[in-house]
C-alpha cells in the first residue's frame, strides 16, 4: 500500500475479476459506515461459518442490525465496569501460575507465553460473557477448544491454507469438501457447539444479569428473538473471538516490552506506584499503560485485514486525488456493482505518510507527546482513530471490554514479573488472526520470566 498509493487493483485468482485494496481514509469511512452497500464477501462468509456458525459476526444487512441491537446492551460503559472483579481474579490466576513458575529457576524460566495468555483471556470470556468457568486451561473443553484453534492456526500458515481462500472465491462449494484446514476449522465448531448447548442448559431467562449469556436467552421463544440455533451460535462467536484476539495482543505487547526494557520499566514504575485496585476508573488514570495499549493494537493489530463486496453501483469519495488512465485526477471513484475492497486495516494503522517516518517502530511516547501525532481530522475514523477494532456500524462490539480486559491483565502481570527475549527468530503471519510465528509455527512466542524486583 505504502508503495502503489491508498487505492490501487490486484489481480484476482482465476476467471474473477481485479480486487481493489483501500487504505484511503475518506474511502474506508464510506465503506465501512455503509454497511447495506458494502457487505462482507459471500465467497468468504462460509469459513466464518464453518468456524464458529452464523452468529453476529456472520451477519449482513438487517440480520446483523437485529442481532448487534439485541447484544448491545451487554456491552454498555456500566457493564464493562462491573466485570473487572472477573477479570482481576483471572489476571492475578495467570500472574500468580507464571511467578509460581519464573521462581522455580534462579535465572528464570523460558517458555511459550502464548499458552498461558490464551487460558487467561478464555478464563475471562467464560467468567463475564457466560458465568461458565474454563478453569484456567484445565477443563476439557477448554483444552479441546485450544487444541483445536491450534490446528487451525497452523494449518493456516501451510500454503494450502493461505489458498484455499482464492479457491473458495472462485469455487464456493468446495467449503464442504474435506480439506485438512476447513476440518480444522469444523472441529472447533462442534466442540464450541457443544459446550454452548450446556451453557444454555445451565442458565435461566429469568437471569438478571446483563451479560451475553442472559441477553440471549431473554430473547430465546420472544416474538421476533432468536432462535436457539442463532444463540448457540453467538455463544461460539463470542467464545472464540473473546479470547483469542485479545490473547493475540498481549502476546505481542509482552514481546515488544521484552524487546524494550527501559518501555518495560517505565510502565512498571507506573504501575507499582499505584497501590489501588485495578478498576476501570483506576485503569483510566495510568497515563502510560494507556499509552502502550495504543501503540500495540496500533502495531500489531489482531485482524489486520477485512473485505467487502459493493451490493450496488456507488461513488467513494477521496481523501488524496488517484491518477486516472487519462493522466487525470479524481477525487472520488466510480463503483460497480460486485467490486470486492481489500481494507488492510494493520497497514493504515502504520502507513508513514500518517503516523510519520517511525511508524512501523514501538514508541508509547508519541501518544504523549505534543504534535508527535497528526491531528484527529486528519487520521482515520476507529477507536483512538486507529482501525484495529474497524470503524462504523460494525465498529467491534466488545472494543471497551477488550481495552479494559488488556490493560488489566498487561498491568497485573508487570506488578510482577519481568519479561526477556530470548534468541528465538519471532515473525509474524496472518492466519485468520495476525500471529507470531516461530520456526513455521503459529501461535509460539518464547519468552524468559523473573520475578519483578520492587523498588
Amino acid at each position: 500500500m505504502f508503495t502503489y498509493g491508498p487505492l490501487f487493483k490486484i489481480k484476482a485468482a482465476l476467471f474473477h475479476s481485479d480486487i481493489i485494496v483501500v487504505g484511503d481514509h475518506a474511502a474506508v469511512q464510506h465503506i465501512l459506515a455503509n454497511t447495506f452497500t458494502y457487505m462482507k464477501s459471500p465467497s468468504l462468509r462460509p469459513i466464518t461459518a464453518n468456524i464458529i456458525g452464523k452468529g453476529l459476526l456472520w451477519s449482513e444487512g438487517a440480520d446483523h442490525v437485529f442481532q448487534r441491537r439485541l447484544l448491545s446492551p451487554a456491552f454498555t460503559l456500566g457493564n464493562v465496569k462491573g466485570m473487572g472483579n472477573d477479570i482481576s481474579d483471572c489476571a492475578e490466576k495467570l500472574a500468580s501460575t507464571l511467578t509460581t513458575l519464573a521462581l522455580s529457576n534462579a535465572s528464570g524460566l523460558t517458555l511459550n507465553i502464548a499458552s498461558y495468555t490464551t487460558r487467561c483471556t478464555l478464563d475471562i470470556i467464560g467468567r463475564v460473557a457466560f458465568g461458565h468457568d474454563f478453569k484456567f486451561g484445565e477443563s476439557i473443553e477448554s483444552r479441546e477448544i485450544m487444541e483445536a484453534w491450534n490446528d487451525v492456526l497452523n494449518t493456516g500458515t501451510t500454503f494450502g491454507g493461505f489458498l484455499g481462500p482464492i479457491v473458495i472465491r472462485a469455487f464456493p462449494p468446495i467449503v464442504s469438501h474435506s480439506l485438512k484446514h476447513v476440518q480444522s476449522q469444523g472441529k472447533i465448531k462442534t466442540i464450541t457447539e457443544t459446550l454452548a448447548q450446556r451453557i444454555i442448559e445451565g442458565g435461566s431467562q429469568n437471569d438478571k444479569r446483563m451479560n451475553i449469556l442472559s441477553v440471549l436467552l431473554r430473547s430465546l421463544g420472544t416474538t421476533g428473538g432468536l432462535s436457539k440455533i442463532q444463540i448457540i451460535d453467538n455463544i461460539s462467536t463470542f467464545i472464540m473471538a473473546g479470547q483469542e484476539t485479545m490473547s493475540t495482543a498481549l502476546n505481542f505487547a509482552l514481546m515488544e516490552l521484552a524487546r524494550s526494557p527501559q518501555v518495560q520499566q517505565k510502565l512498571r514504575d507506573e504501575l507499582q506506584q499505584c497501590r489501588d485496585a485495578l478498576s476501570y476508573d483506576a485503569i483510566q488514570t495510568l497515563e502510560y499503560l494507556d499509552a502502550v495499549t495504543k501503540e500495540v493494537l496500533r502495531l500489531h493489530s489482531p485482524a489486520p485485514l477485512t473485505e467487502r463486496v459493493a451490493t450496488k453501483d456507488d461513488v467513494l469519495p477521496l481523501t488524496t486525488p488517484i491518477r486516472m488512465s487519462n493522466r487525470t485526477f479524481s477525487t472520488s471513484f466510480r463503483v460497480q456493482k460486485g467490486q470486492v475492497f481489500h481494507i488492510p486495516l494493520m497497514s493504515m494503522n502504520i502507513n508513514p505518510k500518517v503516523w510519520g517516518e517511525d511508524a512501523g517502530e514501538f514508541k508509547p511516547e508519541r501518544w504523549l507527546t505534543p504534535n508527535a501525532i497528526r491531528p484527529s481530522n486528519e487520521l482515520p475514523h476507529g477507536w483512538s482513530n486507529m482501525m484495529t477494532f474497524s470503524d462504523g456500524p460494525r465498529l467491534c462490539i466488545g472494543y471497551r471490554l477488550a481495552v479494559f480486559e488488556f490493560k488489566v491483565i498487561l498491568a497485573t502481570l508487570l506488578r510482577s514479573l519481568e519479561f526477556h527475549s530470548t534468541d528465538a527468530t519471532v515473525n509474524t503471519k496472518l492466519s485468520l488472526t495476525l500471529q507470531p510465528v516461530v520456526e513455521g509455527r503459529c501461535g509460539i512466542l518464547p519468552l524468559r520470566i523473573t520475578v519483578a524486583s520492587h523498588n
